[in-house]
């Protein structure tokens, strides 16, 4: 039997930047006895060359699975690196590798790092063009983000349609009912029609943005966020915090600008994959 390796180190040396997106997926493979079987799923954790899957078959490292995207119908090919150590969700996860890069399997343009940008001037955004609808995980400087962020639209080049487009946020997808990255502790809850009630889930931005981190004792760090919606946020920290705590974030930190801080209620935490810090939702506390 083949032994299953930790996806800890692979990952920390993956070539692209990650985005979570929860993607619709379709697993065909086959288990150690032979026995064939497809599973519906869905991705927790993106990038260019692989993703980390959800998966309840025990599946074996080095097994070759065959995915369908079921939002585009895209098939391929992947490879399984190994069982992921500390998971995410509730369900076990593996590290899966694409054996044929050269198929659009996610539908997004993972750009190389040109350092443009130094590491706390920019801003790595998932955005989606109005003309072709093609999506990006965009490195932005800090200005044509906030031109974004106030406009709603950012004149840039599309590769897919050769000429200047506008482009707009790219919404993270998210399964409402096992959606680990939810950063809204407590969902608005909307009436239905029934007279009861029924929880929606705020759309959440797939951007990495810095944030600094304040705690009542005074400790600081800056980190960047993994995606934020208007009612929450999710983010990496090496700081350790308890559910229930509270915080003062200031997201979009700029070292030396003055920027309005709000206070946050820590809702979950999860351990890494890798050996320090650890993934955090916390709930905005305020109105607007």
């Amino acid at each position: 039997m083949a032994e299953t390796k930790s996806v800890g180190s692979r990952e920390a040396t993956r070539r692209s930047e990650r985005v979570h997106l929860q993607i619709p997926i379709e697993v065909q493979g086959e288990l150690a006895n032979g026995v064939r079987f497809r599973e519906s799923s869905h991705t927790l954790i993106i990038h260019r060359e692989g993703a980390r899957i959800s998966l309840e078959h025990p599946v074996e490292a080095g097994a070759v699975l065959h995915l369908t995207n079921l939002r585009t119908g895209v098939a391929c090919p992947f490879r399984v690196v190994g069982k992921v150590d500390r998971a995410i969700g509730r369900v076990p996860e593996w590290g899966v590798e694409c054996l044929k890069p050269e198929i659009d399997f996610w539908g997004i343009h993972f750009p190389a790092d040109d350092g443009a940008h130094p590491e706390t001037e920019h801003v790595d955004v998932l955005v989606e063009c109005s003309g072709c609808y093609s999506r990006e995980l965009a490195r932005l400087g800090l200005r044509d983000y906030r031109d974004l962020s106030s406009r709603g639209v950012l004149g840039r080049n599309c590769p897919i349609c050769g000429r200047e487009s506008e482009w707009t946020f790219g919404y993270a997808e998210a399964l409402a009912q096992t959606d680990p990255w939810q950063g809204d502790a407590a969902p608005a809850e909307t009436p239905s029609s029934g007279g009861g009630e029924e929880k929606r889930i705020a759309k959440r931005l797939a951007v990495k943005l810095p944030i600094s981190i304040r705690l009542p004792n005074g400790q600081e760090e800056v980190a960047r966020t993994e995606n934020l919606s208007r009612m929450g946020v999710c983010f990496i920290s090496d700081l350790k915090l308890e559910e229930g705590d509270f915080i003062r974030l200031t997201v979009g930190y700029v070292l030396g600008e003055n920027a309005d801080e709000v206070m946050a209620r820590v809702v979950w935490r999860r351990s890494r994959e890798e050996a320090n810090g650890f993934i955090y939702g916390v709930h905005l506390e305020h109105k607007e």
